[in-house]
Order: C-alpha cells, then structure tokens, then sequence
C-alpha cells in the first residue's frame, strides 16, 4: 500500500518547521520553561491503494474488449462503434499500465511500483500487451485486417491470464483491511469480473459468427453465459451459501434489475447462435452494442457499492 503525504501540508510543515527556533522541538518541559506553548501539525494522509486496485482489475475488461472489438471491425458487425471502442481500450491500456507502473497524479496513483513481485507482473504484462498493441494498429489502420484480428485473439487470454494474475498480487499487497469489510470486497470483486465477461462474451459470439475456432467458442460462450447470470442473480438477491448477501440498497437493486432485463434480450439472441440459427446483421450489432452498455452499467454498478462500503465502513 503506497501512503502518501498531500504535498501541500508537507510544504506547510516544512515552512512552518523552519521558522521555529531549535528548541521548539524539544521535550514538553522545554516548551513548558520558555512560556512557549507546543505546536501540533496535523498531516492529511492519503492512500492510493484503493486506485491500483481498481485500474488493475479494469485492465482484464480490455484484454477482452480490445479483441472483441477487432474481431466485430473485421467482421464488419457495428464497425464504427467498434473503432472508437479499440482505440478508447487502447488508449486506457497504455495509460493504466503506465501509471501502475510509474505512477499518475491525475488517477490518484502518487508514487511509482516498488514490490519486486508486482513490477515483474508489469513487466510480463508489457512485453505481452506490446505484441497485442501492434496487432490492433494494423486493425485501425485496416479493417479488413482478419489475420491481425485473429493474431490478438490468438493473444488475449494470456494476456488476461497476466493481467488476472497481477491484479490478485496488487490486490493482496495494496488492499487496506481497515476500508471496507470482508463481504464488501468479495462483492465488488464479483461484480468487478462481471465487467470482463460481457467482452469476453461479444468477443467468443463473433468467433462463431466468422467461424474461428467457432467449435471452442461455442462451449465457452454456453459457460460464460450460465456464470454471468448466475453472478447477477446472486448479486441480486443473494446466494447464502456462498456468503453474498442481497442487494444492499434500492439504488443497487435498481442497478441490478436493470442489468438482468437487458441481459434477458442478450441472452436470447445468444442462445440463437449456439443453437446453430443463422443471425441477420442486427442481431449480432444487438449482441456486440447492448454487451458494452451492460459494461458501462456494471461501471456503474461498481461504483455504488464502493460508495456503499465507504459508507458503510463509516457507519453513515
């Protein structure tokens, strides 16, 4: 966990300190015998652990995200919004990775990695992420580039294997215990993976609408999305058994029931394809556009349980 001291109290204290006379700093009984009364500096302290956990867990959604949308521009399937989706995955790749690296004052991450283990992982992840990068500059530069779109879907799931495994090492290293409750976390971390399984779903429904390893992606895209529900569900409305308690607020439940009624639509046109039925143009945009609106409200999502552990951790 990376704690750092906001640079204007330190610049204050600094200043401060140097304006006092040597025996300021001395015991009470010196304070006391110069009839000068002790001075208390109080510094605000700030944590960016939870930012690197954060940054790093959305760095598995665009492993996902970056292949679907090559496999969706080469396919000519919502092609448009397809490229503006590359190049934003892209672009936030580059800068997450960079500032989990070396810090970003403007994420709220202050300081560069110091743990051997975790610029390892980074470092794993960059020579991978290169290899994709340059792929998907030929897609951009060429949408009808299919043997660069494959190349990327040939990479992603080691890289999201990298990325998987590094954002567990920044989690067990930076997460602070004293910030939100056991319960919460696993939560969050639920509703967290939830984000990179829509990509991961649009990316296996294209591979069977062109045909690539369409075989392999059917038996994936059949578990991915009996998980993916099962994990709404149980966000839902609770799952005892494996200890997630239901919907904690009404803006949750809200958030919640407005996933499951676009993912029922979703789900059926999916269905479809792994039934064998031929999918006209709009069925499969359907599929690729309404997958990244599910992403942008498990975004959301995600943020009212945090605002709700925050909270609760305060007892408000």
């Amino acid at each position: 966990m990376t704690i750092t001291v906001k640079r204007y109290c330190l610049v204050a204290a600094l200043a401060l300190s140097a304006s006092l006379p040597p025996w300021s700093f001395g015991s009470d009984a010196a304070h006391a015998a110069s009839g000068q009364e002790p001075i208390e500096v109080l510094f605000e302290i700030e944590s960016d652990s939870a930012e690197r956990i954060k940054y790093a867990g959305q760095l598995r959604t665009y492993t996902q995200q970056v292949a679907a949308a090559s496999c969706a521009i080469t396919s000519n399937v919502s092609a448009d919004e397809a490229y503006d989706i590359l190049v934003s995955a892209t672009s936030r790749f580059d800068r997450y990775l960079h500032a989990l690296t070396y810090g970003d004052e403007e994420l709220g991450i202050y300081a560069p990695e110091t743990k051997t283990s975790i610029i390892d992982g980074l470092k794993e992840v960059e020579a991978e992420w290169k290899l994709v990068h340059d792929a998907i500059d030929k897609v951009l530069a060429n949408g009808k580039d299919v043997e660069s779109a494959h190349f990327i879907d040939d990479h992603n799931l080691r890289l999201l294997e990298l990325t998987d495994k590094l954002s567990a090492e920044i989690k067990w290293s930076h997460a602070n215990p004293f910030e939100i409750s056991a319960a919460d976390a696993m939560t969050m971390e639920i509703a967290g993976r939830q984000r990179m399984l829509t990509q991961k779903m649009a990316k296996r429904a294209c591979e069977i609408w062109t045909g690539y390893r369409a075989d392999e992606a059917k038996v994936a895209l059949a578990t991915l999305m009996q998980k993916f529900e099962a994990s709404l569900r149980a966000l839902r409305f609770g799952l005892t058994e494996a200890g997630i308690a239901p919907a904690p607020n009404d803006i949750i439940r809200a958030d919640l029931d407005g996933l499951l009624v676009r993912w029922e639509g979703i789900k059926a046109n999916q269905e479809a394809l792994l039934h064998g039925q031929p999918l006209d143009l709009a069925q499969k945009v359907q599929i690729f556009h309404e997958l990244q609106l599910e992403l942008a409200d498990l975004e959301h999502l995600l943020k009212d349980y945090r605002d709700h552990a925050e909270r609760a951790h305060k007892g408000l």
